[in-house]
């Protein structure tokens, strides 16, 4: 094999063009052109379809695209290794998470690790839940934590914490006065919620389309903190998940509702991209996230 060819693939297959590519890798068009067409000869079929716009993938262009990948992470855990031979505590961790761990349990994480390993760095990204698992999927992320994330044949699922979707309002709402509260209790007054690409928004839609309710709310966005300020000012309910609220819960500052629709109840997940060696301190770091949800269970 080939390790520039695999590379020069690797980066055509994420970026869709040449063009890019070559300058990305500062490499000229036409050899990295001629480098992919080697590659097919070698192969034996063609890994790409020409388009006036760029290349996809053929079929067996995916399934080469899954082995170079793979290639080009174990060459990246190998030099961590490598490093670590030489006494050296150096690495990053690239993390893309939903946005209502971040000030809680993430960051709880990394600074305690970080009191341990203070040269590894951490690169970190909010997204929905369906963009989490993307990321890791495609190698961009070297973990990814979601909430209720749909199965994903080439995404391993390591460990999980429980949680579920919390309305949360002003300590004084009407709703915290009541025994027992559903989504169509929330319903009957305005509510903000997450985004269709977020893991809450998922379960409370099918919520919705089991008990056909209808939701009309007063504020869509993909803002957690978006959320938690419209229920701060008293312009109604939000729904975030427990995890997001118990910051505020704790200081008083929201009440946070439990829901009595049992659907509602998921699940925080911690995934990694599957038949992946991870580097040293991916898997230390992992092993960290693991200890402080078995404190927290």
């Amino acid at each position: 094999m080939d390790f520039t060819q695999l590379r020069y693939f690797h980066e055509v297959a994420q970026l869709g063009t040449i063009r890019k590519a070559s300058d990305k890798l500062r490499v000229a068009p036409s050899a990295l052109s001629r480098q992919i067409q080697q590659l097919e000869h070698q192969v034996g079929m063609p890994l790409f379809e020409r388009h006036t716009r760029g290349m996809r993938l053929t079929d067996a262009g995916e399934i080469y695209a899954l082995h170079a990948k793979l290639v080009m992470l174990d060459a990246e855990r190998a030099r961590s290794e490598l490093a670590a031979l030489r006494g050296l505590e150096r690495g990053g961790v690239r993390l893309v998470v939903v946005e209502g761990l971040v000030s809680n349990y993430l960051m709880d994480a990394i600074g305690r690790f970080r009191r341990d390993h203070p040269d590894i760095q951490f690169e970190l990204l909010v997204s929905g839940t369906a963009d989490v698992v993307g990321a890791v999927r495609k190698g961009e992320a070297d973990i990814g934590i979601a909430f209720n994330a749909k199965p994903d044949p080439q995404v391993e699922f390591l460990f999980q914490l429980d949680d579920e979707v919390r309305a949360i309002c002003r300590i004084d709402h009407p709703l915290t006065r009541m025994e027992r509260v559903t989504l169509k209790d929330v319903f009957s007054h305005p509510v903000a919620m997450p985004v269709t690409s977020f893991g809450i928004r998922a379960l409370v839609d099918e919520t919705c389309r089991v008990q056909r309710l209808r939701a009309a709310p007063a504020l869509v966005t993909n803002s957690i903190d978006a959320l938690r300020s419209f229920a701060k000012a008293g312009h109604g309910v939000a729904l975030i998940t427990a995890l997001s609220c118990q910051a505020d819960a704790a200081a008083g500052a929201l009440a946070s509702v439990r829901l009595a629709d049992p659907v509602l109840a998921a699940s925080i997940d911690i995934l990694v991209l599957g038949g992946r060696r991870l580097p040293l301190a991916v898997e230390a770091f992992l092993r960290t996230l693991r200890g402080l949800a078995d404190e927290r269970r």
